[in-house]
């Protein structure tokens, strides 16, 4: 995952204009005049209310600060240009990424030590589609670390990811299965093309039911359970192989369906480390045709 959790939620729709009016038309039948009347198409200016996360802070189960996250926005608060990390002790941030985009997507991300110095530098590209292609790790002195190089089926979902090192030879690989629309298998392979681990994903109603994680030999290791409350995922439960609770963590939600808080415990009930959410709201504004 190249980021944080970054959040924009579009929920709640105003419509800002009023609107009136109707045309009727007179006709006679048989000497009687008959009133019809004929819908008129009009426009209004919709105005939709999204929730931007700015920061999210993470608690230990004291309630005291172990970290958190600012992110900085555009003017327009849709895309984002910094992600500043500070813990509970510094007033500076102990790292910083930045971020440039062109067509509206991001192309690079530059990681900054606290000191200001560059860290690593990561460059993505982007075929006709908008779809990632290809990433590649430039350490400080732009000597290249590693690379990435993704491809994708007929639909534009991803098969497979391919990790190489500096010199460009395969270090790992991760192919994708799927079923239906939805993503039912993930599939990891070391240099030398030996499977490594598998993931199995299991659907309800259209949502992600189950994730079970296995080993080479095709056992077991753990699972995932995922439970809703509507349409919002409420928990996400972690299990051993024997069925056994290890953790879980809960989810609480916003008026507008934004994540506002996700705390871990651990399988007897005890709080182990919680994380909050913060945002700001952006407008867009579309136009929509109604009749009347």
């Amino acid at each position: 995952m190249k980021q944080s959790i970054y959040l924009s939620i579009c929920t709640v729709v105003i419509a800002m204009t009023t609107f009136a009016g109707c045309a009727t038309a007179g006709a006679s039948t048989a000497g009687k005049a008959v009133a019809t009347t004929q819908k008129v198409a009009k426009q209004r200016t919709v105005v939709t209310k999204v929730p931007v996360l700015v920061k999210e802070t993470s608690f230990y189960s004291d309630g005291l600060v172990d970290q958190y996250i600012v992110y900085k926005l555009d003017d327009a608060k849709k895309l984002l240009l910094e992600k500043a990390t500070y813990d509970g002790s510094r007033s500076d941030p102990v790292e910083r990424l930045v971020f440039e985009y062109k067509d509206g997507r991001e192309t690079v991300e530059t990681v900054y030590e606290s000191d200001g110095k560059v860290r690593n530098r990561r460059e993505s590209v982007y075929d006709d589609k908008g779809a990632l292609v290809s990433e590649r790790v430039l350490d400080s002195k732009g000597a290249i670390q590693s690379s990435s190089s993704y491809t994708y089926d007929a639909k534009g979902r991803k098969t497979e990811w391919r990790v190489l090192d500096a010199s460009g030879s395969v270090k790992a690989s991760t192919s994708y299965a799927y079923g239906k629309d939805s993503l039912s298998g993930i599939e990891m392979k070391d240099v030398g093309g030996k499977v490594t681990g598998t993931i199995k994903l299991e659907y309800a109603a259209g949502k992600l039911d189950k994730r079970s994680y296995f080993d080479p030999d095709g056992a077991l290791q753990k699972y995932e359970a995922y439970v809703y409350s509507g349409e919002l995922l409420s928990s996400l439960e972690s299990h051993r192989a024997d069925g056994s609770l290890e953790a879980k963590i809960v989810y609480e939600y916003g008026d507008s369906g934004q994540l506002v808080k996700a705390s871990e415990y651990d399988a007897s009930g005890a709080l182990r480390s919680s994380t909050s959410y913060e945002y700001i709201v952006r407008e867009d504004s579309s136009t929509e045709t109604y009749y009347e």
